[in-house]
């Protein structure tokens, strides 16, 4: 019998089975996508999962209106940049970017920078971001980033 699809309930998975994987070799990212337009239908938002290597991160930039980015670490520390706000962020932090303004994130930490990424409306930010879609993460990661 195969295996069962879930399209609303993901569990961690960084080889694709639990929904698609891509990577964004100019930025040094992966994201493992967790809800989309493509993937489940959703309407409202995109949901994915992002990792940076130590000493790696995104570069300023904004998103045009009207998109607003919602950031949650999962893992690692980093240095966040909103606007003309500046701090250390880890788990448990929560970093909201509202449209057109500037922000980055850089990974200061010696392990994995793991962030959960809400984005809306969705299609906006992903066109240019899902750039090399693979069938899992390519990243030099220690074995505790695939264990279930």
């Amino acid at each position: 019998m195969p295996a069962q699809k879930y399209k609303y309930i993901k569990k961690p998975s960084w080889f694709g089975d639990e929904g698609p994987i891509y990577e964004h070799t100019g930025l040094n990212e992966t994201l493992r996508v967790l809800f989309d337009q493509q993937t489940n239908g959703v309407k409202q938002m995109s949901v994915w999962e992002t990792t940076f290597p130590p000493g790696v991160g995104i570069p300023l930039h904004k998103h045009p209106h009207p998109v607003e980015e919602l950031l949650y670490v999962l893992k690692g520390t980093g240095l966040e940049t909103v606007g003309d706000e500046q701090r250390e962020v880890g788990p448990g932090s929560a970093v909201f970017v509202p449209p057109e303004v500037e922000h980055n994130i850089v990974n200061t930490s010696d392990e994995m920078l793991m962030l959960l990424v809400v984005v809306s409306p969705p299609g906006i930010v992903e066109e240019h971001l899902f750039e090399k879609r693979v069938k899992k993460a390519t990243q030099v990661w220690k074995k505790e980033y695939f264990s279930d």
